[in-house]
């Protein structure tokens, strides 16, 4: 059976809940999933899993798929994880940042996130666990002022 992850992570790759905020996000009655709240001290990837399925360039549209394995291991190190975003498209030669890239499924880098407990495929509408999850970013917002991602991991 195939499990489907959602994780939540700000626009902002290096924005950190503080405990306070994580007080208020755990007080959230969010129809009784379960929730981790993680906190890291340097910037990480969460990706889509086999949901992935390509990247492109936020300023062209042009397909990057060849380019981004590349990119993403010149901007992580094992120290560090990914401190510099920043990159050059290979295909219009602008700067842009390897979090704001066009991904299909979406996927972002984090320092916090927020994952829900996994449900199967089988046990939920996903059109109406999407409208949940918007409902969920709003509220994040509410909270942190910033904006949040939605990221859907299936394995």
């Amino acid at each position: 059976m195939s499990d489907f992850f959602t994780t939540l992570i700000p626009e902002d790759p290096r924005y950190l809940l503080d405990e306070l905020k994580i007080a208020k996000i755990n007080n959230l009655s969010w129809f009784g999933n379960k929730i981790t709240i993680s906190v890291n001290e340097n910037v990480q990837f969460a990706d889509a899993g086999s949901n992935f399925e390509h990247v492109s360039c936020p300023l062209c549209k042009t397909d990057l798929m060849e380019w981004w394995g590349g990119a993403m291991d010149e901007a992580y190190s094992e120290k560090n994880g990914f401190s510099d975003l920043r990159t050059i498209t290979p295909c219009c030669h602008k700067e842009t940042s390897l979090n704001d890239l066009d991904y299909y499924f979406p996927q972002g880098f984090y320092t916090s996130a927020i994952e829900m407990q996994p449900f199967s495929h089988h046990d939920v509408c996903i059109d109406s666990q999407e409208l949940h999850y918007e409902m969920i970013c709003q509220e994040l917002f509410k909270i942190t002022n910033k904006k949040w991602r939605i990221i859907n991991r299936h394995f």
